[in-house]
């Protein structure tokens, strides 16, 4: 903690020793909101990258002539960039600083939406674009996650709970503007501009920001890996394949929800975003509800009611026969859906030291990998069986996602390790 100030004490020498002792690796349990500040912005970041997506897909397969079965091909290469720097992140960069990571990550962020918006020039040159995004996005979300397991000890999930409603802010906000931007005459172009430029203006702030730094981390080896696995196998493979399953039905809504109800209900760009919109909201208010529930209850089992939840209301959504309705309908898949990504990445913390950065990073890559996954079947299958049944398909990695709630439940029994 940071001492008091002495009478006699200055304070430009009090705020030095406070920044070294925010950027220190210093375990702090539980640390205050100003010394854990920048983590929110970017988890607003990640999102707005993410969501953006889905309102301005129909845009950018019709400036290229992409057919719909190649439409995954682009949130494909935004997640196996995501993939990547997880990789990148786990294997090479332990012995960067939190916050250096932070910062570049925004950079790069910043630099790969710039180029989509201004210098792509067809499929291939938008979905390496994207890939830099998405790299740049999991150096930035895993960091946050890995600092999550680090220091946030008490109360894991609510705390992890806390800080995802700013990526749900950005995936309830960013929808509602982009598809307004776009009925005013917006391209896909100048919106991915602005985002870019907002990436490195967040970049420049985050800078003068206090943060700790995650102690202990290494590059991840074999060895490390196999001590992981013998610490809870159980649990870190029910958190893998949970996150696999949740990460991937949940970004296929986000990606192609609005080209759904452009296709099926011929629906304005404004009103085909606002579904997005309408799934955060839904999302946000399951967040919320769940904060007091996830001191009560276990995780696993709040995480079985968000599967279930999800999977009958997403078949709801895609087989409405109206609108209106199908948008009614939205914001229960978002209830479903809500406190899912928090439960099981709070998990992580039941790994001592070291190895819940690494079980936060290995949920995360396999969510990336769901993400790689099921949005891009999503093309394919809408194509040969119906956006409808494409739709309606996405229920089942939330059934397999509630299932996996009794693995986790029955490991983190036996584990016996501290929330």
């Amino acid at each position: 903690m940071v001492p008091a100030l002495a009478g006699n004490g200055s304070i430009s020498r009090l705020l030095v020793a406070c920044w070294k002792a925010m950027d220190s690796g210093n375990v702090i349990s539980n640390p205050q909101l100003k010394y854990r500040l920048p983590l929110y912005p970017v988890q607003f970041l990640c999102a707005m990258a993410i969501v953006s997506l889905g309102p301005l897909l129909d845009s950018m397969m019709t400036d290229f002539q992409v057919p719909l079965a190649r439409g995954g091909l682009i949130s494909a290469g935004l997640f196996a960039g995501n993939v990547s720097g997880i990789v990148v992140l786990n294997m090479l960069l332990a012995h960067v600083r939190t916050k250096t990571v932070l910062l570049g990550g925004m950079v790069l962020q910043g630099a790969g939406l710039l180029s989509a918006g201004l210098l792509s020039f067809g499929l291939w040159s938008l979905v390496v674009a994207y890939y830099v995004v998405g790299l740049s996005g999991a150096l930035l979300n895993a960091s946050c996650w890995m600092w999550q397991a680090a220091h946030m000890k008490k109360n894991p999930a609510t705390a992890a709970l806390q800080m995802i409603l700013f990526f749900g802010l950005a995936m309830m906000a960013v929808p509602l503007v982009v598809g307004a931007a776009l009925d005013q005459g917006a391209s896909w172009r100048e919106v991915l501009a602005a985002e870019g430029g907002l990436s490195l203006l967040t970049a420049a702030v985050s800078a003068g920001l206090p943060l700790l730094d995650v102690p202990g981390r290494q590059n991840v080896r074999y060895s490390h890996l196999k001590t992981l696995f013998s610490h809870n196998r159980g649990l870190i493979l029910g958190m893998m394949g949970a996150g696999f399953t949740y990460v991937g039905a949940e970004m296929t809504i986000n990606v192609w929800l609005p080209k759904f109800h452009l296709e099926v209900y011929g629906a304005s760009d404004a009103r085909a975003s606002l579904s997005v919109t309408l799934f955060w909201v839904g999302l946000i208010a399951g967040r919320l509800l769940m904060m007091p529930l996830a001191k009560r209850f276990a995780a696993a089992r709040l995480l079985l009611w968000c599967g279930c939840t999800l999977a009958v209301f997403t078949i709801a959504v895609a087989l409405a026969p109206g609108e209106t309705l199908s948008q009614a309908l939205v914001v229960g898949a978002g209830l479903g859906a809500s406190a899912s990504y928090g439960l099981i990445g709070s998990y992580s913390g039941r790994f001592p030291g070291w190895q819940g950065g690494v079980a936060s990073s290995l949920f995360i890559l396999c969510g990336g990998m769901g993400s790689i996954t099921f949005p891009y079947l999503m093309g394919p299958l809408a194509h040969s069986a119906g956006f409808r049944a494409a739709l309606a398909a996405v229920a089942a990695p939330a059934i397999i996602y509630a299932a996996l709630s009794f693995v986790i439940h029955a490991a983190a029994q036996r584990g016996h390790s501290p929330t």
